[in-house]
């Protein structure tokens, strides 16, 4: 014998489910939005300590296979130690004081900059962009501009 009840159909995924609806999504996108804003670093909230410049920006981004590595050293220069790209960099041993009529460095010219030819390369003034495939983003400029105008410490 055949019933002669409606069976409901069972409930499916898609436009007409309710389920996938821009207007129940926003606040979940906003939120995650806000979120990953408030977690986003920025150049003031960031040490611009040597050790942290090298290891989160000089390292990755200049000290990769193909350029300033220890297997590559473009222009004979590596960047991948902390001490060896500290040396060259601002022309100077760590820990070396740095007094006034002292001459210009290298790359960097501790407290200026505006004078500091890494500056320039990471940005592309007048000079071959650095890192050539990629550029830095502009906070992570931002970044070694506020350690060089911190006198480039060593840590």
């Amino acid at each position: 014998m055949t019933s002669s009840r409606a069976v409901a159909p069972a409930p499916r995924d898609g436009p007409s489910s309710g389920r996938d609806r821009p207007g129940r999504r926003w606040p979940v996108t906003v939120a995650a939005a806000l979120a990953a804003a408030a977690c986003a670093d920025t150049a003031d909230d960031r040490p611009a300590r040597w050790a942290y410049v090298h290891a989160a920006i000089v390292a990755p981004a200049c000290a990769t296979a193909g350029c300033h590595s220890t297997l590559a050293a473009t222009a004979g220069l590596d960047l991948s130690s902390a001490t060896g790209a500290y040396t060259f960099l601002p022309g100077r041993i760590c820990g070396e004081p740095v007094g006034p009529g002292s001459p210009p460095r290298s790359y960097v010219e501790p407290g200026s900059p505006e004078r500091s030819q890494l500056v320039y390369q990471l940005r592309g003034a007048g000079r071959a962009l650095m890192p050539p495939d990629v550029p830095l983003p502009e906070v992570e400029i931002q970044l070694v501009e506020r350690w060089i105008e911190e006198g480039a410490p060593c840590d």
